[in-house]
């Protein structure tokens, strides 16, 4: 969580959002930690705005009026001056981002939440720019060896890149896997404390994953929690009975959701 009390810190933001109500609390946020803050709320002026202020980082959002944002990801890249700037990537309105459309390297950070959190992109800023909060406690050695292992199966690159940086920032230890032959391999090196299943898979789908775990003695008691965008019923019973705990639809869930769930399965 962000210090209650903060220096002024050096760095300048440019946030380019379009929900203007949440920009301002992001705004806010950080310039409770020190921050010196630009709030761009529509997309004619973010270009200008980079140029006049040269920040350290730029906060943008993928829905921004009068502007395509993918337009000003691919002209802030094509200039010198402005492709070294750090940028966090934002969909906070369920609009997926496109990632045909977004120039190689030219985001830091993807964050994407339906309920987005303020404090939690303030703790990411922090990070960045290597500003520890003065309420962070030092790891508890004996937390960090009794972590949940989690085997992760997942196949999407910007889901994977995502939902990876949040379960190993929320103190799991992952173990992630992009189709079913890889995640076998690894269940035959560990015992993991939970699984998580997508279903649309190469090769080996989730179903079959699962059904393969629930026939092996030494796998067969670790709880599956399905995470898929599929969301018929007749797929939540099939998971149900091939003996999956929990079934989770993608779309409809946060990131602080999906991890609640998964220390919820853990078995004591």
């Amino acid at each position: 969580m962000p210090s209650t009390t903060a220096a002024t810190k050096k760095e300048k933001i440019l946030i380019i959002e379009g929900d203007g109500a949440f920009g301002e609390q992001i705004e806010t946020a950080l310039q409770k930690e020190g921050y010196a803050v630009t709030l761009v709320k529509e997309g004619t002026a973010a270009m200008k705005s980079m140029y006049d202020q040269l920040p350290h980082l730029v906060l943008l959002d993928v829905v921004i009026p009068g502007a395509d944002a993918y337009d000003i990801l691919s002209k802030k890249q094509s200039e010198p001056l402005l492709a070294k700037i750090p940028l966090f990537l934002l969909s906070i309105q369920g609009v997926p981002i496109n990632m045909s459309l977004v120039p190689k390297g030219s985001v830091t950070e993807y964050l994407m939440a339906l309920h987005a959190d303020p404090n939690d992109i303030v703790d990411k800023v922090d990070r960045i720019f290597g500003h520890e909060s003065i309420s962070q406690e030092a790891p508890d050695p004996a937390t960090a060896a009794n972590k949940i292992k989690v085997l992760w199966v997942e196949d999407d690159k910007l889901i994977s890149t995502i939902l990876s940086k949040k379960l190993v920032s929320s103190g799991f230890d992952l173990f992630h896997a992009k189709d079913g032959e890889e995640a076998m391999v690894a269940l035959k090196q560990t015992v993991p404390d939970v699984i998580v299943l997508d279903v649309i898979l190469p090769g080996m789908s989730g179903f079959d994953i699962l059904q393969k775990v629930k026939q092996d003695p030494q796998l067969a008691r670790v709880p599956v929690m399905i995470l898929s965008n599929l969301s018929k019923q007749s797929d939540i019973e099939k998971a149900q009975i091939l003996g999956a705990q929990k079934f989770l639809v993608k779309a409809a869930a946060s990131l602080d959701q999906i991890v609640n769930e998964i220390k919820g399965l853990k078995r004591p």
